[in-house]
């Protein structure tokens, strides 16, 4: 049983670099895109639900509506979801997109805007102490 609890602290401290290196990748995307987008006043028009359950039940994602500098109305399905919702349809939402290309807009709060970056950087640490204390633990034979 120590053996196996050795190939999991290896496991995780190897996972560890990886999804450090995603939340780097991914902070340094969504600077580039808070630096090329704007600011809107936008809307929740509907939440999409994912079409598969899991044990937790089902995610649901905001669709977005806002008008862009253009005047032209845009609609956008949000890649980040939750469950429970977190938003309601009807809700007054701020939007940020880029000019050249509207369909990549975000509403603009912590989690749909900087998720990716933050679940990366914490999936990371996680890996890491996780890792060093089962191997603290059940040691490594180095």
């Amino acid at each position: 049983m120590d053996q196996i609890w050795r190939i999991l602290g290896f496991v995780a401290l190897c996972a560890s670099p990886c999804s450090i290196i995603y939340s780097v990748i991914s902070f340094f995307r969504t600077r580039s895109f808070l630096l090329r987008s704007v600011e809107v006043d936008g809307e929740v028009v509907r939440l999409e639900r994912s079409k598969d359950r899991d044990r937790y039940g089902y995610t649901y994602a905001p669709v977005f509506a806002f008008t862009a500098a253009d005047g032209k109305s845009y609609t956008v399905t949000s890649d980040a979801g939750s469950s429970p919702p977190g938003f309601a349809e009807g809700e007054s939402v701020k939007v940020r997109y880029e000019p050249e290309n509207p369909e990549n807009a975000r509403i603009h709060t912590l989690f749909q805007t900087w998720g990716a970056a933050l679940m990366g950087a914490f999936g990371g640490v996680f890996c890491l102490i996780w890792g060093w204390l089962v191997l603290r633990r059940f040691g490594a034979n180095w």
